[in-house]
C-alpha cells in the first residue's frame, strides 16, 4: 500500500491543527484518514474537493442570511 512521504503527512497534520473552521478541518481529517487507511488516491482528493465546494456554497448562503438579519437588527 502506497503512503505519503512522512514529512508531507506531518505537515498535513500540522496544517489541520491550525484550521479553525469545522468544515475545513473535517474535510482535511477525512483526507488524512482515507490516505492512512487506503493510501493516497485521486478519488479521495476529488471527493474532498467536492465537499469543500459544497461547504463554500453553504457558507455563502450563511453570509446572505446574516446580511438580511443585519437589516432587521439595525
Amino acid at each position: 500500500m502506497e503512503r505519503l512521504p512522512e514529512d508531507t503527512a506531518r505537515r498535513l497534520r500540522e496544517f489541520v491543527q491550525e484550521l479553525e473552521g469545522l468544515g475545513a478541518r473535517s474535510i482535511m481529517n477525512y483526507v488524512i484518514y482515507e490516505f492512512d487507511v487506503g493510501g493516497p488516491s485521486l478519488e479521495v482528493l476529488e471527493e474532498a474537493e467536492e465537499m469543500a465546494k459544497h461547504e463554500i456554497e453553504e457558507l455563502r448562503q450563511v453570509l446572505k442570511i446574516l446580511a438580511e438579519l443585519k437589516t432587521l437588527v439595525t
